[in-house]
């Protein structure tokens, strides 16, 4: 398959393959932060390499890579993304890409690193045509874990903000948005779901559980207080819909005690809540009440991610744009959808923004693979764009 694409697209092939090679894993106890590192200095050396000018932010826990065209104009418009990867499925070998008729299978071959080479090589090839439009380019080590620490998405824009006063008019965050797998061109999603992270703990004292007054049961109590969330949940959130456009509300996990060791009363329990909100949804109001439940039942509540749901404005002239491009590179019109995985979308700037990547199947799966197909419409559909 690779011989029948294009040039560029082989180009976008192979780099996607040098970044799949790099164990770049966040989001689990395991990170290989070293890893993560390597893989940002590769994509900084690499655009450096291409005559791109280029900003290494590595003085904090997690990387960040922005890059630019040399002497061009103010950008308008910030193509976004992430290197960093979930835990492999089952084991290492997802490290050793391989293409396979039309795809390309690895860890981060759809989540996604493919589109991270795609515009690496669109950067590199528009500066080779001496071209330099008002675009530039944000690559985090932290998106799947939540961007709530230096450098994610939000920490490099703020630093932005204070050193230049400078913000992206619009944001093309290059998630998979082909989610059938087998799509030449992903939809253009201008709505996104935000996200919550939020850890509740009870404490208590150990002791013996077979004596008189023995301390209370944190079990109970963290049980307790998921019942009074699911309430407010099913009162204030979406949970269903006939599109299928809602929110999800899940309790990812619950700890208390030992395993084996029945004799003992836990010291402490943590329960997890996870909530993906579309953007109507009020998550303020939720957290709040949230904050009231555990404040009733003696509970300690952190919340570690809460951003909500953003949605493009329809007159935004860079969507227009955008819409345009994508129907003069195809010759037909563009999708529009509705993006239910988070991403950095969630971070632009009064919401003008918009998920468009390409195609593949099996993120965070033994499954993993991207379309190689959908490589070249996508680099032609952002030559229209800046043309």
């Amino acid at each position: 398959m690779v011989q029948s694409l294009s040039r560029r697209a082989q180009d976008v092939v192979e780099l996607a393959a040098r970044l799949i090679r790099i164990p770049s894993v966040t989001n689990c106890p395991e990170e290989r932060v070293d890893e993560v590192f390597r893989c940002a200095r590769f994509i900084a050396g690499w655009l450096r390499g291409a005559g791109l000018e280029v900003r290494l932010y590595d003085d904090g826990r997690y990387p960040a890579v922005l890059a630019g065209f040399p002497d061009g104009p103010s950008a308008e418009v910030t193509l976004c993304g992430h290197f960093d990867v979930v835990k492999p499925e089952p084991d290492d070998a997802q490290f050793r890409p391989r293409v396979e008729g039309d795809w390309l299978w690895g860890r981060g071959a759809a989540d996604m690193k493919t589109v991270v080479a795609s515009y690496m090589v669109w950067m590199r090839n528009t500066l080779g045509r001496g071209q330099a439009p008002p675009v530039s380019l944000l690559l985090v080590g932290n998106e799947e874990n939540g961007e709530a620490e230096p450098w994610g998405t939000p920490h490099v824009l703020d630093d932005l903000r204070r050193r230049e006063g400078w913000e992206p008019a619009f944001m093309i965050v290059g998630e998979r948005t082909g989610e059938e797998g087998e799509e030449l061109v992903g939809k253009v999603c201008t709505a996104s779901r935000g996200i919550a992270r939020l850890k509740i703990t009870a404490r208590g004292r150990k002791g013996h559980t077979g004596t008189a007054g023995s301390p209370r049961d944190l079990l109970d109590l963290l049980v307790e207080a998921r019942q009074a969330l699911s309430a407010i949940f099913a009162r204030r959130l979406t949970l269903s819909s006939t599109d299928g456009w809602q929110t999800s509300a899940r309790f990812p996990f619950l700890t208390v005690g030992e395993p084996g060791v029945y004799n003992i009363t836990a010291g402490e329990g943590v329960l997890g809540v996870e909530i993906r909100p579309i953007p109507d949804d009020d998550l303020d109001a939720v957290v709040e009440d949230v904050r009231t439940v555990c404040g009733d039942l003696g509970l300690e509540l952190a919340v570690e991610v809460m951003e909500p749901g953003v949605v493009c404005p329809p007159d935004d002239p860079w969507l227009a744009r955008l819409l345009a491009a994508v129907e003069a590179a195809t010759g037909e019109p563009a999708v529009i959808g509705k993006k239910l995985p988070g991403s950095s979308a969630r971070f632009a700037p009064g919401g003008r923004q918009v998920v468009w990547g390409q195609s593949g199947i099996g993120p965070h799966s033994a499954e993993e693979r991207h379309y190689l197909p959908s490589i070249e419409p996508h680099l032609a559909i952002l030559d229209e764009l800046v043309r």
